[in-house]
């Protein structure tokens, strides 16, 4: 099974397209650090997450503070200031793993240092090519996510739209 880290940002673009089940119906091992969690806080997404933490679907990884202090003390080119971004980007670096965000900084750190890394676009496609969603579905979340993320690629989702119908 493959594994990948996610970040805080695809959670959220997952939840309010209402497709975060589907995720983890994926053959991924899916994991995340204790600062994405800790960056969730409304209730009713901590449920959702929580959900998935309990059937062992989603591995939180707890740093400690040996590992938080190596986390602060991660050079990065683009100055990553977030701690959250700068531990999953730790993380998947330890793992050796795909990184999920849809953070522009993050990405490009992340590419430098030889990961492999996607977003919430992937994740949709992912589904389509997995048989969990039909294409049509596909089609009907890009629209939503196209209104609940301004920031992701507009062209991208334009192609994947056409491709899908």
């Amino acid at each position: 099974m493959n594994l990948i880290v996610t970040d805080t940002n695809v959670f959220f673009d997952l939840m309010s397209i209402e497709v975060l089940p589907d995720f983890f119906g994926l053959d991924y091992e899916i994991c995340t650090t204790d600062f994405v969690l800790n960056e969730i806080s409304r209730i009713d997404q901590k449920e959702q997450v929580q959900h998935f933490i309990r059937s062992k679907q989603l591995t939180i990884h707890k740093l400690s503070a040996e590992e938080i202090e190596e986390v602060v003390n991660l050079k990065t080119k683009r100055n990553l200031r977030r701690i959250t971004d700068k531990s999953v980007l730790w993380k998947a670096l330890q793992l050796k793993c795909r990184l999920v965000t849809g953070d522009k900084n993050l990405r490009y750190e992340a590419e430098e240092h030889g990961l492999q890394v996607n977003g919430t676009l992937w994740v949709i496609k992912t589904l389509v090519e997995s048989n969990i969603i039909e294409p049509a579905t596909a089609v009907l979340l890009l629209e939503k996510l196209k209104l609940v993320n301004d920031s992701l690629p507009k062209e991208e989702i334009e192609k994947m739209i056409k491709q899908y119908r």
